[in-house]
């Protein structure tokens, strides 16, 4: 499963980044991720189903479907053509080259000799914390703070979380997609507006014993979440270049699913000692250190590195010129 996702999400997200160019990248990017929040939902009657059908039954079927729908994607899918190469002017030729002809750990080094990707790892790293406690956590937690069962808790907190991200998404891509077109730091602010909604969520979440208001807690956390998860591939492409977005974003993922990893078992230690509770809250002050950091240090200069390229090629080309 690990091995599959490390293949499919970096990929998956860096097509669609190439086919929308500005327009409607967030909100297309937006709703792929949106199968994941539906996985996510239907997750939370995992129980129901056990209870109907064998645990093996479903993993087959699933899987069966999987190989099917992997057949179809074979004749269905193909690249854009010009994909990650830019138009440079004919003078300029060689440095366009020489990118589309950089080594692994070529692409590697440019990537990380980024700050601002640095800057984007750290919020998107920071966001997985919670990210993951509540898809892991939030039914025991619901559970335990609104002493119900199992049965009820984990279909109340998968769905709440997963129908308020699908919401986000539909909200946060527009937005996104049209405030890039008036300032250039508009995809920057539709996620840092996210994160903002995320860190109060998080402490109502986390020490509320109302039904009424953890549900809510948890409609506006999703709801920043989606508005957030909707724009980590466009605000990385205004600053990695598409020959790189794939490698970087599957980083990305990898250590956010490691944080996702350690975040689950850090939660069961403390649990007992602090309390769920008290770590859903707490984590609202990590999101805060990330939001700080995403609106001072992140300053692209286009909508998409490309474009930057493609006019430092035509610069060059002109200055040979002269």
């Amino acid at each position: 499963m690990g091995i599959s996702e490390a293949l499919y999400i970096p990929s998956a997200l860096s097509l669609i980044a190439d086919y929308f160019t500005g327009r409607g990248r967030s909100l297309a990017i937006g709703l792929h991720m949106t199968g994941l929040y539906c996985g996510q939902a239907l997750g939370g009657f995992g129980s129901l189903v056990a209870t109907t059908w064998s645990w093996q039954t479903t993993f087959h079927w699933f899987g069966i479907i999987g190989v099917v729908y992997a057949v179809i994607l074979i004749f269905l899918l193909h690249e854009k053509k010009g994909h990650g190469a830019p138009s440079p002017a004919p003078a300029a030729s060689g440095s366009a080259k020489a990118r589309n002809s950089e080594s692994m750990w070529q692409s590697f080094a440019v990537v990380f000799s980024t700050m601002a990707f640095w800057v984007i790892l750290f919020f998107f790293a920071s966001s997985s914390i919670p990210g993951w406690a509540t898809k892991n956590w939030l039914p025991t937690l619901f559970r335990d703070n609104l002493d119900m069962s199992m049965e009820w808790a984990g279909p109340m907190a998968t769905l709440t979380i997963a129908v308020s991200s699908f919401i986000g998404v539909m909200i946060g891509g527009p937005i996104s997609d049209r405030w890039v077109k008036r300032n250039v730091r508009g995809r920057i602010y539709t996620s840092a507006i996210g994160l903002a909604m995320m860190i109060p969520a998080l402490v109502f979440i986390g020490l509320a014993h109302n039904a009424w208001l953890s549900v809510m807690a948890g409609l506006f956390f999703g709801i920043g979440y989606g508005m957030f998860d909707a724009n980590n591939m466009p605000i990385l492409c205004q600053f990695v270049s598409s020959k790189q977005r794939a490698m970087a974003y599957g980083f990305m993922n990898s250590l956010g699913v490691i944080m996702g990893a350690i975040t689950t078992q850090l939660l069961g230690g403390l649990a007992e000692s602090v309390g769920l509770g008290m770590c859903f809250a707490l984590m609202g002050g990590i999101l805060l250190i990330a939001l700080a950091l995403q609106l001072t240090l992140l300053r692209p200069r286009f909508d998409d590195k490309d474009q930057e390229l493609t006019q430092a090629d035509a610069l060059a080309a002109d200055s040979v010129e002269a």
